[in-house]
């Protein structure tokens, strides 16, 4: 008889906690943020009920020298995005990725320290832990160790929930994903993802409060 811990960690059961933990994203029962926070439970325990451990979501302690690769992937991501991808995916697809949602934003501290403590949460630690570690380990026991279609298939999985944002937005939110899969396939150290992804929204949200969200565009 096949045990619990062995079919999960075949491939389709692989296939199955990976499915359900995408679910969790739509499921109607919980609001942003408490979704990930579901999201965040379900992976420790998955993962756990795996390999007795959570070594392989890779929460690695962070060195002096993390931090200094922290500011510059956080810099030279911001600055390729904004200056090289972002213009030219708003060029090929004719408009610009749609942040409407966060207009509200401007001019509403109340709101803006609201969802700069739900992103973090959510986005930062929630998305890096699902669509990064999780998913990584996932995709290896599905493909096995292919990395370059692991960050691609990582990817993919992370744009999916940006659809909101019109095409443009899918497609730099794709983008986004290889860079974190990337990031994570060099460092292995989902703190690194998760600072540096926590830092490029806490821009993108100040520059919503502040009402420069045209800088997208």
């Amino acid at each position: 008889m096949v045990s619990i811990r062995t079919f999960l960690n075949h491939k389709i059961g692989a296939l199955l906690l990976l499915a359900l933990a995408m679910g969790l994203i739509y499921n109607p029962l919980t609001k942003f943020p408490f979704t990930f926070c579901v999201i965040i439970a379900f992976i420790l325990l998955a993962t756990y009920a795996q390999s007795q451990s959570l070594d392989e979501l890779r929460f690695r302690k962070l060195s002096g020298a993390d931090f200094l690769r922290i500011l510059v992937c956080f810099a030279a991501l911001e600055a390729v995005m904004d200056f090289v991808v972002q213009p030219a995916i708003n060029l090929a697809f004719n408009e610009p990725a749609d942040y409407s949602a966060f207009a509200a934003l401007e001019g509403n501290t109340g709101k803006y320290l609201k969802y700069l403590i739900y992103m973090w949460i959510s986005a930062a630690f929630g998305e890096e832990l699902l669509f990064r570690a999780f998913a990584f380990a996932q995709l290896e026991r599905i493909i096995g160790n292919r990395k370059a279609v692991i960050v691609v298939l990582s990817a993919v999985l992370f744009s999916l929930p940006h659809l909101y944002q019109g095409y443009a937005g899918l497609a730099t939110t794709f983008v986004f994903g290889l860079a974190f899969g990337a990031l994570f396939q060099s460092f292995k150290n989902i703190w690194i993802n998760i600072i540096v992804h926590g830092l490029i929204d806490t821009l993108f949200l100040t520059l919503a409060y502040f009402g420069y969200l045209s800088f997208y565009a």
